[in-house]
């Protein structure tokens, strides 16, 4: 995988983000559309089916050594798998919002990793069953 993406976010855009997934259990992914989140620069948005996002501003978790209060899981579906690894169709990339101490952008996205989503980077559809127990 390339380089991480750093983004500060600003607190009009974090605040954005944290009231997609407010009004649910902390921690319980929750889907959301492509448009709530557009400004932040994820990945592969022409191959994207689904995204993903759980959190809580009151009980952050450690993830990928940062203390996050939340994930994104964005699920891509690859138009030119490799063959030659027998890749599967879908790729599974994840994203961490951390709170920082800065008044200008109080918050920085961090991403994308292969690791930290709920189903393996590479994924074919039997592996998106995980989700359905979620509201959406």
């Amino acid at each position: 995988m390339g380089k991480k993406h750093r983004k500060l976010v600003t607190k009009e855009e974090g605040e954005n983000i944290l009231n997609l997934f407010k009004s649910k259990p902390e921690w319980e992914p929750t889907e959301v559309p492509w448009d709530s989140i557009r400004g932040l620069g994820l990945v592969r948005r022409e191959e994207t089916l689904s995204i993903w996002i759980s959190g809580s501003t009151s009980n952050p978790q450690l993830i990928q050594e940062i203390n996050a209060i939340a994930g994104l899981d964005v699920l891509t579906l690859e138009t030119k798998p490799n063959a030659q690894k027998t890749e599967p169709p879908g790729n599974a990339y994840h994203y961490i919002l951390q709170k920082i101490n800065d008044e200008k952008f109080p918050f920085m996205l961090l991403g994308p990793f292969d690791k930290g989503t709920i189903i393996p980077h590479w994924y074919d559809d039997t592996d998106l069953d995980v989700y359905l127990k979620y509201n959406r």
